[in-house]
């Protein structure tokens, strides 16, 4: 009996320091495959089946206060496949970073749009949000990645400029970048894999100095690799929240087998991670602390949700009278969601 007591209060303890979870929807786009807080009410996300970053207000949400198309920027001029792929950002001040996945497509081929490393500069005027490319889009981090001596990526990179086949896509044993975070202080950026591992642990790969090479004036400078376990999980995302003090990241399998999972980590390289959160119903793909809160912004990436419509709704013909949220042809029909985390200092130290 005593044995039920001690089980039930340990249960009541955990359920207090995760304290709530919301779910929201916005409307406007699928693929929520990065995401970055501008303030405690406003976010920027990008899908990853454009170029395009989208302003929300997290307390009405519904369609985007406002839309920035990058094509010009990132130079794409493939309208077959124009698509850069962005997958994860980070905040350092007014800079937000986003990064690309720097892998092949599903089916092994090589894009030149996949691989950018870049800048927006955000401004804030006339109580609107606006964003300003900065700097240039780095096209060579890949590059710097296979010549990396802390690990090696050239067997999952393989010929750069040539297509492969499907062993070398990123749910394959192809590179695959889902992940960007800032430390504690902002002087270093870390990307973050999906894939390939390091045996069975994950990897974190230091870029040292991010405003140099957004800018033009220096090639990457990448420090020593950082290996997480995470119970042979890849990193599908990674944000530094200053609140907790901690970084928050995502990780799941490299081909969507299994479930992801919420973990919290010190930033001390041989130091396990925390377990937080499982997710059974959700396929997170970008964290987003809320500054100043207890709050941490977990966004699903929804384009294979499915949808029942008129097949004159759909660019793909419909299976069982649905379509993949990706498919839809009206935008204000395409939908994500976020699920809106409250997580105490104690639960996640």
């Amino acid at each position: 009996m005593r044995g039920m007591q001690i089980i039930i209060a340990i249960l009541i303890v955990a359920q207090c320091l995760v304290a709530s979870a919301e779910e929201t929807v916005f409307y406007g786009a699928c693929d929520a495959s990065a995401a970055v807080a501008l303030d405690e009410n406003t976010f920027v996300v990008a899908d990853d089946e454009d170029n395009v970053l989208r302003i929300y207000s997290l307390k009405s949400p519904g369609m985007p206060l406002a839309k920035y198309s990058l094509d010009n920027f990132l130079g794409v001029q493939e309208d077959s496949h124009p698509e850069s792929d962005i997958e994860a950002c980070t905040r350092v001040g007014n800079l937000i970073y986003w990064i690309t996945s720097h892998g092949r497509n599903k089916k092994g081929k090589w894009r030149n749009s996949r691989y950018r490393f870049f800048a927006t500069k955000v401004i804030h005027q006339e109580g609107k949000y606006l964003l300003k490319p900065e700097g240039i889009a780095f096209d060579n981090l890949l590059s710097a990645l296979v010549s990396y001596v802390g690990i090696n990526l050239k067997a999952s990179v393989g010929v750069i400029g040539e297509d492969s086949g499907k062993s070398l896509a990123p749910k394959e044993n192809g590179l695959n970048i889902e992940g960007l975070s800032t430390n504690a202080d902002g002087s270093v950026l870390y990307i973050g894999l999906r894939n390939p591992m390091s045996g069975k642990q994950a990897l974190l790969i230091p870029i040292e100095n991010p405003n140099s090479v957004i800018h033009g004036k220096a090639e990457p400078l990448l420090g020593e690799p950082v290996h997480l376990k995470f119970q042979s999980r890849g990193i599908r995302s990674i944000e530094y929240s200053t609140y907790h003090q901690r970084y928050f990241l995502v990780a799941g399998d490299r081909s969507d087998k299994s479930s992801s999972v919420l973990y919290s980590w010190d930033g001390i390289p041989k130091s396990v991670p925390k377990k937080i959160k499982s997710f059974l119903n959700l396929n997170p793909e970008a964290i987003a602390p809320i500054p100043g809160h207890n709050k941490i912004q977990i966004f699903s990436d929804d384009g294979t949700v499915a949808h029942r419509v008129l097949q004159e709704e759909s660019f793909d013909k419909l299976v069982d009278g649905k379509c993949a949220c990706k498919s839809l042809k009206d935008p204000k029909k395409k939908s994500f969601r976020s699920l809106d985390l409250s997580l105490k200092k104690e639960s996640v130290h």
